[in-house]
C-alpha cells in the first residue's frame, strides 16, 4: 500500500472514494467510540454526569475548533508543497508549524484552565452538573497539547494522500479509550474525571502511531536546519491556519451561547441535547469523509496548477455527499429513539422526556445535514485555492444566525429555535461559500491560464 497518494494524476471519482472510504471508516469508529463512552457516563456513572459532560460539550469543543482549525490550515499548505514536489520547503512548513502549534497550544490549555470556572457560570450550568463540568473540562483542556500534536500529525499525514494510517490511528485510538473508560470510571471508580483521563491517553496513543508512520517517509525526516526561523513559511502557516482557527473559534462561540440556551432548559433538556450531539458523527459520515478528501484534493491540484481538475472533484464531492445525506436521514428517522435510549438509564418518566428532547433534535439535524455539507465542500475548496476571507466571514455569519436562533426565536419557536440554531447558520454560511467559490475559481483559472 501506498503511504502518499498523488491526487494530482488519474480519475476524480476513484480517488476521492478511495481516500474518503478510510475517513468514514475512521468516523464510524469515532461514533462507535462516542456511544460507548457516552454509555458509560450515562449508565455507570448516572444521568447527572452524562448531562455534565454535556454541558460541557461545546466550551470544550471551542479548544478542538481553534486547535483543529490552526492545524487544518497548515495541512492546506502542506498539500499544496506536496502537490508541487518541493518536500524542501514541506520539511520547512513542517518545522514551523510545530514551533506555531507549541505555542499555541500553551496559550489555549492556559487560558482554559484559567477561565473555565467563571465561563460555565455565565453559560448558567446548572448547580447540580457544575462541579463535574468543570473537572471534564479542566481535563481537556489540560491535554490541548496531546490533542493539538496527535492532529497535526494526522494532518500532516492527510496532506500527502495518506488517509489509512490516520483512521487506523483513530481506531486504535477509540478502542483504547472505551477500555479506559471501563477502567477508570467502571472499576476504579473515578467518575467524570476517569472518562476525561481516559479519552488525553488514548490521544496519547494515536500520537505515537502516527509519529511512527511519519518517521517511515524519508522525504520527512526533519534536521535542525529546517528549525531556523523562516519569515515567509511563518506569515503562510499563520495566514492559513490562523484564519482558520480564529473562524472555528467564532463558530464555537455561537456553541456557547446555544449551550447556554439549552442549559436553561433544566438538566434532562441537557442531556437529551448531548445525546443528539453523540451522534452528530452519524449523520455527517459520508459528508465529513468527502469534506476531508477534497481538501487534500483540492489543495494537492492547486498547487500543481491543475484547475481543471478541480471542478470535477467538486461534482463528484457533492453528489456523493447529498446521497449518503438523503440516505442518513431516512435510517435515523427510523432508529432515532432507540439510538438515544442506548445512552442513558434511569427513571421511566426521566427517559422519556430525555428521549423526546434527543429525537426532535437528531431528525432537525439529519434533515439538514445537507446544507452542512455544502458548507463543508465549498469551504474546503476555498482553502484549497488559498482563500481564506471568505471561509472567516462565512464564521461570522454562522454565529451571528446561531444567537439570532436561540436569542430573537424561542418567543415564537420556543425549544424548536434552538434545534434550528445550526441548521441556520449552516444555510447562511453556504450561500456566501458557495457564491464566492465559484467566483474565486473563475479568477484563479484566469490567473493561472
Amino acid at each position: 500500500m501506498n503511504k502518499t497518494t498523488d491526487m494530482t494524476q488519474g480519475t476524480p471519482l476513484p480517488l476521492l472514494v478511495k481516500f474518503a472510504v478510510p475517513l468514514m471508516f475512521g468516523s464510524l469508529c469515532q461514533l462507535l467510540y462516542t456511544t460507548a463512552d457516552s454509555a458509560v457516563v450515562g449508565r455507570l456513572v448516572g444521568v447527572d454526569a452524562f448531562a455534565a459532560v454535556g454541558a460541557a460539550g461545546f466550551f470544550c469543543q471551542m479548544a478542538y475548533q481553534i486547535v483543529f482549525g490552526l492545524v487544518r490550515g497548515f495541512g492546506v499548505l502542506f498539500a499544496q508543497l506536496f502537490g508541487k514536489k518541493d518536500f524542501s520547503g514541506l520539511r520547512k512548513a513542517v518545522a514551523m508549524g510545530v514551533i506555531l502549534s507549541a505555542g499555541v497550544s500553551a496559550i489555549v490549555s492556559i487560558a482554559g484552565l484559567l477561565f473555565a470556572g467563571p465561563v460555565l457560570m455565565f453559560m448558567d450550568t446548572p448547580a447540580g452538573i457544575l462541579p463535574d463540568t468543570l473537572v471534564y473540562v479542566r481535563w481537556v483542556f489540560g491535554g490541548v497539547a496531546v490533542t493539538l500534536a496527535n492532529r497535526f500529525c494526522s494532518t500532516l499525514l492527510l496532506a500527502q494522500g495518506n488517509s489509512s494510517a490516520p483512521v487506523a490511528a483513530n481506531a486504535g485510538s477509540c478502542v483504547l479509550n472505551i477500555l479506559l473508560d471501563l477502567l477508570f470510571a467502571g472499576v476504579f471508580r473515578w467518575g467524570v474525571a476517569g472518562v476525561a483521563a481516559a479519552t488525553v491517553a488514548a490521544q496519547l496513543g494515536s500520537l505515537a502511531y502516527c509519529l511512527v508512520k511519519l518517521r517511515g517517509l524519508s522525504h520527512m525526516r526533519l534536521s535542525v536546519r529546517d528549525f531556523r526561523p523562516n519569515p515567509i513559511l511563518l506569515r503562510e502557516l499563520l495566514r492559513m491556519g490562523g484564519t482558520m482557527a480564529f473562524r472555528d473559534g467564532v463558530i464555537a462561540v455561537g456553541g456557547l451561547f446555544v449551550q447556554t440556551a439549552i442549559n436553561g432548559h433544566g438538566t434532562l433538556f441537557v442531556a437529551g441535547m448531548a445525546a443528539t450531539e453523540k451522534y452528530f458523527g452519524l449523520l455527517c459520515l459520508i459528508s465529513d469523509g468527502f469534506e476531508g478528501a477534497f481538501a487534500t484534493y483540492s489543495a494537492q491540484n492547486f498547487g500543481a496548477r491543475r484547475m481543471d481538475r478541480l471542478k470535477a472533484g467538486l461534482r463528484c464531492s457533492v453528489r456523493i455527499s447529498l446521497a449518503g445525506a438523503v440516505c442518513v436521514a431516512v435510517l435515523v428517522a427510523v432508529f432515532g429513539r432507540s439510538l438515544i435510549g442506548l445512552l442513558v438509564a434511569g427513571e421511566t418518566s426521566h427517559l422519556q422526556q430525555l428521549t423526546q428532547t434527543g429525537y426532535e433534535y437528531l431528525v432537525t439535524l439529519a434533515l439538514t445535514i445537507p446544507l452542512m455539507s455544502l458548507t463543508c465542500l465549498y469551504r474546503a475548496g476555498l482553502q484549497g485555492m488559498g482563500s481564506t476571507f471568505t471561509p472567516t466571514l462565512s464564521g461570522f455569519v454562522e454565529l451571528g444566525l446561531r444567537i439570532l436562533s436561540v436569542t430573537l426565536l424561542p418567543g415564537f419557536f420556543h425549544r424548536w429555535a434552538i434545534y434550528f440554531a445550526s441548521p441556520l447558520g449552516w444555510l447562511g454560511a453556504a450561500v456566501l461559500l458557495g457564491v464566492s467559490y465559484h467566483q474565486v475559481y473563475q479568477k484563479r483559472q484566469s490567473m493561472l491560464t
